[in-house]
């Protein structure tokens, strides 16, 4: 590291491998998911934090929400607009509430790594974090 900060990919690079599900810094997919619905607390690669400061964890939550939301909205118009007059209320209801439960577990993965990504462009990561974060992978290796 040297005294000097090692720069940042570019946020297009840092956005286009969250959204592959890599690690938004060094681009592993040795990343902090675990499994579906489990993180490790580091990147397995470069090392870095999951949870970078205290309420990190609000930022993935509300990025879900968002797409959830925005989801079974474009859900509702293009469904009230493709069966108008005659709205099957049933089978409506019961799309809706699956599409509420399942949208935001598909998305779970995907807005860690992207607000990961977003948070490492708002944060950069100054020259202690990257130094802890080279420690721990050396102690992990």
């Amino acid at each position: 590291m040297g005294g000097m900060n090692r720069p940042l990919p570019s946020a297009v690079k840092m956005f286009r491998r969250a959204l592959v599900l890599k690690c938004p810094l060094c681009g592993s997919r040795r990343t902090f998911i675990r499994r579906w619905m489990l993180r490790y607390d580091r990147c397995r690669t470069c090392g870095i934090r999951w949870h970078r400061e205290h309420g990190f964890e609000l930022g993935p939550i509300a990025l879900n929400i968002v797409i959830t939301f925005f989801t079974l909205g474009v859900s509702m118009v293009i469904a009230f607009v493709a069966t108008a007059p005659d709205f099957p209320v049933l089978a409506l209801t019961i799309g809706f509430v699956v599409g509420a439960i399942v949208v935001p577990l598909v998305a779970f993965p995907f807005t860690n790594t992207l607000w990961m990504a977003f948070d490492l462009l708002s944060n950069k990561p100054d020259e202690a974090e990257l130094a802890e974060a080279a420690a721990a992978v050396a102690v992990a290796a």
